[in-house]
């Protein structure tokens, strides 16, 4: 009975979320600070975690801060996931 339960636990519609920090300074209208966290799935998380991580960094500044720029590159800004907590 213990198996069969935990076959369908792990297979639950609830999604695994991520806390995702991105921490950088952009330049818009003088220097400013961005430490933010931002809760996302696993597949959003992956993205900031892979391979092409300054694309997606990159993509969420525009996104977020539209009239801003790096203060040098966008390879200077730091990423951190923890696995957020359930409520």
């Amino acid at each position: 009975m213990g198996l069969f339960n935990s076959l369908f636990q792990n297979s639950s519609t609830e999604k695994q979320m991520y806390e995702v920090r991105i921490k950088g300074s952009i330049q818009c209208n003088g220097p400013k600070m961005i430490n933010t966290v931002v809760l996302m799935d696993k597949t959003q998380m992956e993205m900031f975690t892979g391979s092409k991580r300054y694309e997606a960094i990159a993509g969420w500044i525009k996104a977020n801060y539209p009239s801003a720029k790096p203060q040098s590159s966008y390879r200077n800004f730091g990423i951190e996931v923890k696995q957020a907590k359930k409520k």
